[in-house]
């Protein structure tokens, strides 16, 4: 019990420093950090779905099923 204490007494003493830590940053350094969060959001959202098409076509069809094409993505 006292360990688990110590645990979330530290995790809320780390917490604390990186909250001190953020607003030691300068101006400059917050909008680095919002402008590569943004452009990480970004390319996750609009990078998945061609990621995934690309793998599953690199993979091929499993034994016993069609090859898959475009045409077949676009009409099922």
């Amino acid at each position: 019990m006292m360990s688990k204490l110590s645990n979330e007494s530290e995790m809320m003493s780390k917490l604390s420093n990186e909250s001190e830590m953020m607003s030691k940053l300068s101006k400059e350094s917050k909008q680095r950090l919002q402008q590569v969060f943004q452009c990480g959001q970004f390319i996750i959202r609009w990078g998945f779905i061609p990621t995934v098409l690309y793998l599953g076509f690199k993979r091929g069809a499993d034994p016993g099923m069609p090859e898959p094409s475009v045409l077949s993505l676009l009409w099922g």
